[in-house]
């Protein structure tokens, strides 16, 4: 089965990741590749950081114990990684290896946190060009936070609403080569495009539940999932990827649950790309799954 239009077509690879036995992975809520095209996955299971080569063969695993809340990960380009836990109120930075470099917020798990303080369940992180660190802080914040490379807190902007500028779940964010950051918001059903000092500039609403989005720094483009969450799904909604350039133009798209449990798309939480252009998709809620749509060239 080929699937969207050309030039971005794929063809969903069966059985790609290798999974050793006894592991279990639960919700797989984040996929991330390093220089290596290795693919590192964050997920709820006894092993929360997985490491496979681009044939799905396992290399390693590591932060066992460590996290009560997986929920996303963001590799940079020197392969530090990047994993933010919404229930520890936390975004840490490790090497490839699993040795901490820094902590953002404080570690308090099982806490009520204050709102628009860092943390209160946060979602996901992204890198700015000049090494910002930028997170939608999320769950119960409804705000983004900026810091320095060194971790300084810098500027913190929105609001739970529904207006521009305003965040209802805050889940995904990014930032283009140009320093412009998208934030996806799931519960209001868009993307709001914002300056690197938060000044809103637009919004894509043509979107329902968006999850997450990786960005093609080289050829300025943007892969985004939206995800059918039973409870939050409306009339007709499917999974979907989308495949759009920097205006928000849709250059490919599929969607799509074919039968419970066996669908192509299912309930979708993270995206990223290979150099070689082939997809990673990180699947929640049941569906616990890894799965790679290798491009048709």
């Amino acid at each position: 089965m080929i699937l969207g239009s050309a030039p971005y077509q794929y063809e969903r690879v069966e059985g790609w990741a290798k999974i050793p036995e006894y592991f279990v992975l639960d919700d797989v809520t984040g996929v991330a590749t390093d220089s290596r095209d290795r693919v590192f996955v964050f997920c709820r299971g006894n092993h929360p950081v997985l490491i496979f080569d681009r044939e799905g063969n396992f290399v390693s695993c590591w932060g066992e114990g460590h996290f009560p809340g997986p929920h996303a990960i963001f590799i940079g380009p020197d392969d530090s990684v990047y994993l933010t836990d919404y229930q520890a109120h936390t975004v840490e930075k490790f090497i490839p290896g699993g040795e901490l470099l820094m902590t953002l917020g404080t570690r308090n798990f099982g806490q009520p946190r204050l709102h628009r303080m860092p943390f209160c369940m946060p979602t996901c992180l992204a890198l700015g060009p000049s090494g910002e660190m930028f997170v939608a802080d999320g769950y119960a914040g409804c705000v983004v936070h900026k810091f320095s490379p060194e971790g300084k807190l810098l500027k913190t902007w929105g609001e739970c609403g529904h207006s521009p500028g305003q965040f209802q779940c805050p889940h995904g964010i990014a930032v283009d080569r140009h320093g412009t950051v998208y934030v996806c918001e799931w519960e209001n059903d868009r993307i709001q495009l914002f300056t690197s000092d938060g000044e809103f500039i637009t919004m894509w609403t043509d979107f329902m539940n968006p999850h997450n989005m990786y960005i093609d720094q080289q050829n300025d483009i943007i892969y985004t999932v939206e995800s059918d969450v039973r409870e939050f799904s409306k009339p007709g909604q499917k999974s979907r990827v989308t495949i759009r350039d920097l205006k928000g133009k849709v250059l490919s798209a599929w969607e799509g649950r074919e039968s419970e449990g066996k669908g192509v798309l299912e309930v979708c939480h993270d995206i990223c790309v290979d150099s070689y252009g082939d997809i990673y998709i990180g699947e929640v809620v049941d569906a616990w799954r890894i799965m790679k749509f290798a491009k048709v060239s």
